[in-house]
């Protein structure tokens, strides 16, 4: 058997973490943390549908309750607040642009 003993031959099999491996594991880690940085940055905020017509215009949305939203819409000059159910759609108020405070 070569004059090694068992602990060398068990020494010699095991991967060492030499510095070329811990060096690519850390350029991967980084790549893989700047692809994530980017899409969040850049490409989520195009992925956003942000509903806008030619008549009407969604100006602000709020989650109210779990099926419950409210709404701020524009329709020409005038402001609607909206709040919307599964159920129904109700009108809460309706303003002339530049009166929102």
């Amino acid at each position: 058997m070569n004059g090694l003993t068992y602990e060398a031959l068990a020494l010699n099999r095991t991967p060492v973490a030499t510095f070329g491996y811990i060096v690519q594991v850390a350029i991967s880690l980084a790549v893989v943390l700047g692809l994530i940085y980017l899409t969040s940055r850049y490409l989520l905020p195009r992925l956003q549908v942000n509903p806008k017509g030619k008549l009407l215009e969604v100006l602000d949305r709020v989650g109210l309750e779990p099926q419950v939203t409210a709404y701020v819409l524009k329709f020409k000059k005038n402001i609607y607040v909206v709040g919307i159910s599964n159920r129904n759609v109700s009108l809460i108020d309706k303003l002339k642009e530049g009166e929102e405070s």
